[in-house]
């Protein structure tokens, strides 16, 4: 069944290209130099993104280089999610080449049992890369399928035992876009419990090592006396491997801490109340935040400490630190911390210093969680007895709290704030008291000096919000809702406007202005744009799908775009050929609280691209772990919003300096995957500024990128791509981000509603990610053409302002700066072919292409988790 289900697959894909219009050149393989760079700061990445949990006895580093592996992930494990932030590599460092380069011996008996298991189970593969790519996307699980564990016979054990009394459990779980984790594959399987039971049973020393890509229920490590040590290595994408054995050896000692809590159980997050599939009575679907500003620690340390195995912050060393603070400076403007790093152990190391501050609360008052980040730095490697001084310094304005209820604005209130120095949010060092007199409100943006006020009230549709006032009584519980009663104006098309001017358009001067000119003299803006005809910013914006359409005549450069967050991708969109370095996932990256290696992650990002060809890329991703369950956790830093900002800040900043200019995404609220396409998403202000904006709002801030992606879901009831409150008031007018917005992967074949082009522009989406552009283009290019010939005035201003921020983008691409290279562009979709049809007739034919890729979709979908 297997292969005939294989078969059909494989033709399917292959005629979904076919009606697709992909394109399928590539552009060459990345020069081995850079690749050589990426891929240390891979390992680099992996061996300080590793989180030592557990060493009891200090049994790590080995003193046996003998171990017995067990777990089907030891010769199967995941180096990548599925979806965007898949990656593509054919020859990752496997956990046992590891071994073998760092000289520590395996059992081959257990190795050879376990290739079997995994050789029975693995994916499918064709000698056509493509079609692997899009297989891995289609039918990647996010679980192993655990041998069972009858295989693992007394006299087996016994053998083992007799190799070393020292084993390693490998548990692996990765994650995929498109479909959330349950609490029970978060969980151990029947088979993997089984499995723990034996070896735990036969050997003295076990070291549990967990390839995850979402954190997991772990309270098992701590019920078997013979489990030594565990640590998370995360999914380590290429090269992340290597580090692992160095890592047990101790060659690498481990540096990581946690971005995310861990609990003893995921149902202990209060998010987990309305998280995944709620559907209001009469369809859609739907969820409420009802923890407000209560999520992962601001919860857990508020309310229910005892319900934490690892608090956010904690991961262990082989060696010891000694912290002094050496000077304090808090004042109206800045807190700033001086704190000497001293190694007080035998064996070489880095740490990480943590700031926090607790503000003070007023029951009744504005929510407030009792402790929060500030701040955080990392030393370079101290030698035994070597120390250093690090200064983590923060906004005291950074400590305010936004009022919605009545200040519209950021409220830094009267009283004492507790500033902590600390290993960990529960860790503390030492802890200073700062004294505020007078309640200042931030009425104004400190950067851009645009006025604050609610621009949200509309997505908060009346639930109770968690208190600390009253946490009893205000705890989330799912409602029961009626769709009539919240889904009104859905996907609403603005009134036209009477009043005011159409924008010019095909001006002709005696000479050209072109996009050179403009990034020479900003004054010839508005002249430049007024060349454009209708039919070319139709294109620019309409043709944005791993691609951006280009005006050769005005030197607007055509660039090509692609995914994702692990690794810089080639042209071609979803069936590229060349990948860069497949880095750990972004929350290994989180945890290494190191800002120069996300920096040169970045910055090996843009060398790689340059080399495929590639100008834009989808990446990083800023949303935050709103619960352990979410699907795609593993392409985002943290649940903090202030890691994932830096974070994300300086992956931009490095990719900047090589002109590849980023998108962040998902643009906003994006926390879940279950039923994302135009899921209704209500939240109050106070969280979405503090939390979930609040990620996306430095690295805009801090890094001023060039792009941004919107979000599939809903805010309230309009689709992020069609908020201009979202996507105008605060992106552009209060942060004062310039560049362009581009949906994130559309199927919009009609040309309205739902992620229409048409509400897109209007709102301050200014491109489509058309995501099967034959199917789409001739209906993008009628709604566009449509809505200007009913309202010139205010659509033909929207789409002229779309169009001036995507030149603006383009001007930092390397297709802009160095327009010597060229690109073939023979496959990339066009509506030339079609621009003679009558209309009537290509409405029908693309219809019946509508039909077939819809029955293609289903069939995918229904046969997904089959194999």
């Amino acid at each position: 069944m297997k292969k005939n289900f294989f078969k059909v697959i494989s033709l399917a894909l292959v005629l979904s290209m076919l009606v697709s219009n992909f394109a399928f050149a590539t552009s060459g393989d990345v020069d081995p130099e850079i690749i050589a760079e990426t891929s240390e700061t891979a390992i680099q990445i992996e061996s300080e993104g590793i989180v030592l949990l557990k060493n009891e006895d200090n049994f790590l580093p080995l003193s046996n280089k003998k171990v017995n592996i067990f777990g089907a992930g030891s010769v199967c494990p995941f180096f990548g999610g599925a979806g965007s932030g898949a990656i593509t590599t054919d020859d990752p460092v496997t956990l046992y080449e590891a071994f073998e380069a760092e000289g520590i011996e395996y059992n081959s008996e257990l190795r050879a049992l376990y290739e079997k298991h995994c050789l029975s189970n693995e994916l499918p593969k064709t000698d056509n890369t493509v079609i692997n790519n899009l297989l891995q996307v289609l039918l990647a699980k996010n679980t192993l399928e655990e041998m069972n564990p009858k295989y693992l016979t007394d006299a087996l054990l016994e053998n083992a035992v007799k190799f070393s009394d020292t084993a390693i459990i490998v548990i692996s779980r990765t994650s995929a876009e498109g479909t959330d984790h349950t609490v029970e594959t978060l969980s151990l399987s029947d088979d993997e419990k089984a499995m723990v039971e034996k070896v735990t049973s036969a050997f003295e020393n076990v070291v549990v090592l967990f390839n995850i890509g979402n954190v997991m229920e772990m309270g098992w490590i701590n019920e078997y006396e013979s489990i030594k040590a565990a640590a998370i290595i995360w999914i380590p994408g290429e090269f992340g491997m290597t580090a692992v054995p160095q890592m047990l050896d101790g060659k690498v000692n481990p540096s990581g801490k946690l971005t995310d809590t861990i609990t003893y159980s995921i149902d202990d997050h209060p998010s987990s109340e309305c998280f995944g599939s709620n559907k209001y009575n009469g369809g859609e679907h739907f969820v409420e935040y009802y923890e407000g500003i209560y999520i992962g620690y601001r919860y857990f340390e508020t309310f229910a400490k005892e319900k934490v195995q690892y608090p956010f912050g904690y991961g262990l060393s082989y060696t010891r630190f000694e912290k002094e603070v050496v000077s304090t400076e808090f004042d109206s403007e800045n807190i700033t911390v001086e704190v000497k790093v001293t190694n007080t152990g035998d064996i070489a190391g880095k740490e990480v210093v943590q700031i926090y501050y607790s503000a003070p609360y007023t029951e009744g008052g504005i929510e407030k969680s009792a402790i929060c980040l500030g701040g955080f730095a990392k030393t370079d490697m101290l030698d035994p007895g070597e120390s250093e001084t690090l200064t983590i310094s923060f906004k005291t304005d950074d400590m305010a709290s936004y009022d919605y209820k009545v200040n519209e604005a950021w409220v830094l209130e009267k009283g004492t704030y507790k500033i902590i120095v600390a290993n960990d949010v529960r860790n503390h060092i030492a802890d200073y008291d700062y004294e505020i007199s007078e309640t200042k409100i931030i009425k104004n943006d400190p950067v851009t000096g645009t006025e604050i006020e609610n621009l949200f009230e509309d997505i908060y549709s009346g639930y109770e919000i968690m208190s600390r006032a009253d946490v009893e009584g205000t705890y989330p519980e799912l409602r029961e809702l009626d769709k009539d009663d919240y889904l009104i104006d859905i996907d609403k098309t603005p009134d036209p406007i009477k009043d005011g001017e159409a924008p010019k358009m095909g001006v002709k001067y005696d000479k050209t202005i072109t996009l050179q000119d403009v990034a020479e003299d900003e004054s010839l803006w508005d002249a430049f744009l007024d060349q454009l005809t209708l039919d070319e910013m139709t294109m620019l914006v309409i043709n944005g799908g791993y691609e951006t359409h280009g005006v050769e005549r005005l030197g607007i450069p055509h660039t090509m775009d692609n995914d994702g967050p692990s690794s810089v991708k080639g042209r071609n969109g979803l069936v590229y050929t060349d990948s860069g370095t497949a880095y750990p996932c972004a929350t290994a990256i989180g945890c290494t609280w190191n800002v120069d290696l996300a920096y040169e992650m970045g910055e090996g990002a843009g060398k790689e691209a340059a080399d495929m060809g590639t100008d834009t890329w989808y990446a990083p991703g800023a949303n935050i772990h709103r619960n352990p369950r979410g699907g795609r956790n593993f392409e985002y830093f943290s649940e903090d919003p202030i890691v994932s900002g830096i974070m994300a800040a300086e992956i931009i900043k490095g990719a900047n300096s090589q002109s590849l200019v980023t998108t962040i995404k998902h643009f906003a609220l994006n926390d879940q995957e279950s039923h994302r396409n135009g899921i209704f998403t209500w939240c109050d202000e106070q969280a979405m500024r503090e939390i979930y904006l609040k990620a996306f709002e430095i690295p805009v801030k801090e890094a001023q990128p060039k792009g941004i992606m919107s979000a599939y879901n809903r805010i309230g009831t309009k689709w992020c791509g069609s908020s201009s409150a979202l996507l105008k008031e605060l992106l552009r007018e209060e942060w004062g981000f310039e560049g362009f917005v581009v949906s994130d992967y559309s199927s919009n074949f009609t040309g309205s509603g739902y992620m229409s082009p048409v509400l897109a522009v209007y709102n301050g989406n200014d491109t489509i990610l058309t995501g099967m552009w034959s199917l789409q283009a001739l209906q993008h290019k009628a709604a566009v053409k449509l809505a200007y010939a009913k309202d010139p005035v205010g659509f033909g201003n929207a789409l002229r302002e779309a169009c001036k921020n995507l030149c603006i983008m383009k001007i930092e691409t390397k297709a802009f700066k160095n327009p010597e290279i060229t690109y073939d562009s023979s496959l990339i979709g066009s509506l030339d072919t079609f621009d003679d049809w009558d209309f009537e007739f290509p409405y029908v034919f693309t219809f019946i292409r509508f039909v077939f890729n819809n029955i293609l979709n289903v069939v995918i979908y229904a046969f997904r988790f089959i194999l």
